[in-house]
């Protein structure tokens, strides 16, 4: 067995064609496909199904492929070693980040970022908490940033903590605002968005469910919660990064959530076998520099957790 045999074999899994596992892995097909079938041999059973389209590993395939990614992690882990790349910022990192927080934070710090570290290239994708987890496990992303998974075998390193506020366009009898809480007058993220799950946790949303309303709108865009809340004379629940690019008349209708300050943990995630700590430090470093000093510490919050 070979480290190169192993990185076939996660090639094909990944396009499920041997002439673009070849491509990728720049040789000819015919000799990816014999290392391959030298692997099953040596193995004594067999990693693909050929005879069906598109190619699809077998049960005790995707358990060897996924003991592959691992050894080829490691592999890069040493290599990275021995050119120092543990310690300096230069080459390229692939960073995970969710949806409600992208939009509002990576322009804050993306610009100073680049400047200061010239030599390391990034690879930013806006994609879900599960699919973080995931493709950082897949060794398909280094880095995530999001509200991290309570119980989650991963490194985790809190960044900062962000109150949620209500934004609020129902009215009251005497023609004021309502800025209390409504549940059936929410507005919220569709499933899948820990945004959701955490609002679902402070307005104790768990057993209602869509039926219950007359319009199911799916998405997630914070900025589609807000105007579905303002025309329909409705709610929804923000974090605080949004309220920054508010304009003043929408600001007026926001107001803090009568509880012990809700706020959602920020951090950086990624694999334990991770070793750059140069870029780790460098991301934290400048994120913690755009992000108000009051937002580091969570005291006295009330920090909601998020299980999914």
């Amino acid at each position: 067995m070979t480290i190169t045999q192993l990185e076939y074999i996660v090639a094909l899994f990944e396009f499920k064609s041997f002439s673009k596992a070849a491509k990728y892995c720049c040789v000819t097909q015919p000799s990816l496909s014999m290392q391959i079938q030298k692997l099953e041999d040596e193995l004594n059973l067999i990693i693909f199904n050929r005879k069906i389209k598109p190619i699809k590993p077998t049960i005790e395939g995707l358990q060897i492929i996924s003991h592959a990614r691992k050894i080829i992690q490691e592999k890069t882990a040493i290599q990275l070693f021995a050119k120092g790349y543990h310690k300096d910022v230069i080459g390229k990192v692939s960073i995970g980040i969710i949806p409600t927080i992208a939009p509002y934070l990576i322009p804050k710090f993306l610009t100073s970022f680049k400047t200061k570290f010239p030599y390391l290239k990034l690879h930013i994708f806006e994609t879900t908490t599960e699919n973080i987890y995931n493709e950082i496990n897949e060794g398909k992303l280094d880095i995530g940033i999001l509200v991290p998974i309570i119980n989650q075998e991963m490194a985790c390193l809190p960044l900062f903590f962000e109150e949620l506020f209500l934004y609020s366009n129902v009215l009251l009898e005497n023609g004021e605002i309502n800025p209390t809480i409504i549940p059936e007058k929410l507005w919220i993220l569709e499933e899948g968005h820990c945004l959701s799950n955490q609002i679902a946790s402070i307005c104790n949303l768990r057993n209602k469910t869509n039926s219950e309303n007359q319009i199911i709108y799916k998405t997630g865009s914070l900025e589609t919660m807000i105007r579905l809340a303002e025309n329909g004379k409705g709610q929804t629940i923000i974090p605080h990064m949004l309220v920054d690019y508010l304009n003043e008349s929408t600001k007026k209708k926001i107001f803090k959530i009568p509880l012990n300050t809700p706020v959602r943990e920020i951090a950086l995630v990624y694999s334990e076998n991770y070793n750059r700590k140069g870029v780790i430090d460098a991301l934290k470093g400048e994120i913690l520099s755009v992000i108000p000093l009051d937002w580091i510490s969570s005291y006295n919050k009330s920090v909601i957790p998020l299980k999914i």
